[in-house]
């Protein structure tokens, strides 16, 4: 597949954090988890900075962190089925909107049912046609919030790789790229689609997971202190996160991140499993607001450019100084951040 080629001075003005007020659409696998309802609403919430142009519903499956542990299916609350995954974040999109008391009409549309099976081969759906659409009516660079695995948008691309012209990609992804791995669940279990924008070249924004997104972690009494009976959409959301906050859960996520995030990062053997017979402490992180709060502040994600690593099959990366460059979010100011966003909430419709 060939693609546009784009200097490297071009490239660096396309990712240059912007200023003022972008058009933006969002691909989010949004029943997921917590963090996609937050980071939508979020969005909606920031109209004097984003025109929010589309929403794409991502599939999502729970099998990635099932394989990774050698079990039939994960201990987190998550479908195995990619075509369902996607029907259930089309149906929270609806939703969240009904809450915000906005229209969804020609706005929200149903993404791809499987991820990418063959290189340079797109899977259609209408959010992939709806993005190189909107990409080639805009006027200026549109921005793509990709906080999902990326078919929809490796997808459109392969459909028209014009579009990498017009598009800037802001994606929550992968680790840092000093970790031993770069396993997480948006770029790992889309390994071709992940491949592909890291390839082929289209401006690109990563925000890490471990050690920068993780910043952006809350606890119960605080949404329940913020936003809980401000406004229907803000009791909406602190019940999602905290209906899961139980001490089994707590648990699970532990021993989930030491076997799949965190792999590799201790050699204390068999003992590393971070088990506890004391209280724990539940939080959850709401990673995909990093992507939204960047384009709102980027002050508030600080950022610098760097060459663009290879995504290998073994979902390590390999580095290459010549490649072209990215944008990568090194750290995030978690006050600022979730301070505005439970200010706008606080402000969303009664």
């Amino acid at each position: 597949m060939k693609f546009p080629y784009i200097d490297e001075e071009e490239r660096k003005r396309r990712l240059m954090p912007p200023k003022g007020k972008v058009h933006c659409v969002i691909d989010s696998d949004t029943y997921n988890e917590v963090d996609d309802q937050f980071a939508i609403s979020y969005a909606l919430l920031s109209p004097d900075k984003l025109s929010v142009d589309a929403i794409y519903a991502a599939p999502f499956s729970g099998d990635f962190f099932a394989r990774l542990q050698n079990k039939e299916s994960a201990d987190i609350p998550m479908t195995s089925d990619l075509a369902e995954g996607m029907e259930l974040s089309y149906k929270e999109i609806h939703k969240l909107m009904a809450l915000l008391k906005m229209d969804p009409t020609g706005k929200v549309f149903r993404g791809s049912t499987s991820y990418m099976t063959e290189k340079d081969v797109p899977v259609d759906s209408d959010a992939a046609r709806d993005l190189v659409k909107k990409a080639h009516e805009a006027e200026d660079l549109l921005y793509v919030i990709a906080i999902g695995e990326i078919t929809n948008v490796a997808s459109a691309i392969l459909m028209d790789p014009e579009i990498i012209n017009k598009i800037v990609v802001v994606w929550l992804s992968g680790q840092p790229l000093y970790w031993p791995h770069t396993i997480e669940f948006n770029i790992g279990q889309d390994i071709l689609a992940s491949q592909t924008i890291l390839d082929c070249g289209v401006p690109l924004v990563i925000v890490p997971c471990m050690s920068v997104a993780t910043y952006l972690s809350v606890t119960g009494p605080e949404l329940e202190a913020n936003i809980k009976g401000q406004t229907p959409l803000g009791t909406y959301l602190s019940d999602t996160v905290t209906s899961q906050m139980s001490q089994e859960m707590a648990q699970n996520w532990l021993t989930l991140f030491h076997q799949t995030y965190c792999a590799g990062l201790d050699d204390y053997g068999d003992e590393g499993l971070p088990t506890t017979t004391s209280y724990l402490s539940p939080s959850r992180t709401i990673w995909d607001i990093s992507t939204v709060a960047y384009l709102l502040n980027p002050t508030w994600c600080p950022s610098s450019l760097v060459p663009t690593p290879i995504l290998t099959d073994r979902i390590t990366y390999a580095q290459d100084p010549t490649r072209h460059k990215m944008r990568l979010v090194k750290f995030i100011y978690r006050d600022a951040v979730l301070g505005d966003m439970f200010d706008k909430i606080r402000k969303a419709p009664k």
